[in-house]
């Protein structure tokens, strides 16, 4: 398949089978999320993963009452930042040179 391809094939998931996506698999993606490219390059948004079964009954009354927030077994909510502050510009320095420090 070529990339376009490949970007044509998404949906959005309305029902859940029941089936646990393993953790390994919800890492992939997360991990995938913190390498996009951005704009910026500074990812102004944070990626929270959510698992806990009371947390997402919590959250189902304001995601319009959709089953899908309790029956799927993570939800990952992008939460973008309204600004940038001096401490989301120079954190991912930070974090480039604390593993630079650890080779």
């Amino acid at each position: 398949m070529s990339l376009l391809e490949d970007l044509k094939w998404r949906y959005a998931t309305k029902k859940m089978n029941g089936t646990p996506v393993a953790q390994e698999k919800v890492d992939y993606i997360l991990e995938a999320a913190r390498l996009a490219p951005t704009s910026s390059g500074l990812h102004p948004y944070r990626v929270i993963e959510i698992s806990n079964r009371e947390l997402k009954a919590k959250i189902q009354p304001i995601a319009y009452g959709q089953s899908q927030i309790v029956d799927s077994s993570h939800i990952l909510i992008f939460a973008a930042y309204d600004s940038y502050t001096k401490e989301r510009v120079e954190a991912p320095l930070r974090n480039r040179r604390k593993k630079e420090d650890c080779q």
